[in-house]
């Protein structure tokens, strides 16, 4: 089974000030300050551009793996979006085949200091009792 999830947050921010945290590494840091309870920290091999692997630890308690893996499959500063695919442990460990990213921050027409950011999720599953991890993920 596949399929894809999508999310979209209006963001009190303009487009490019959005993406300097989404579209950077800055992301990971503001995920472990701001959820203590659900990230420990994270490992970067990169330089936050396309071919960067993130490891990403979660906070001790939280059920599941202990991490996973992520690569930065597409960084574009211009369009605004980043494609980051699971590549170890996570939801990988959870009967998904496949597990895309993408980010995406949209400017709002006539709106100068406000944004949409665009989430979504593009998933292949072995098994169909992991349906229910795609929605939790995108609801975070």
């Amino acid at each position: 089974m596949e399929g894809v999830v999508s999310r979209e947050l209006e963001v009190k921010a303009s487009a490019s000030e959005t993406w300097k945290a989404y579209g950077s590494l800055l992301i990971a840091q503001i995920g472990v300050d701001a959820f203590p309870d659900k990230y420990s920290g994270f490992k970067v091999e990169g330089d936050g551009y396309a071919g960067t692997i993130i490891q990403v630890f979660f906070a001790p308690g939280v059920e599941g793996p202990p991490w996973y893996k992520e690569e930065y499959l597409v960084v574009d500063d211009v369009k605004r979006v980043k494609v980051g695919k699971f590549i170890e442990g996570g939801v990988l460990e959870q009967g998904f085949k496949s597990y895309v990213v993408t980010l995406e921050a949209i400017e709002k027409a006539g709106k100068k200091h406000e944004c949409i950011m665009r989430g979504s999720i593009e998933y292949e599953l072995y098994d169909e009792a992991a349906l229910p991890l795609v929605t939790s993920s995108i609801e975070t």
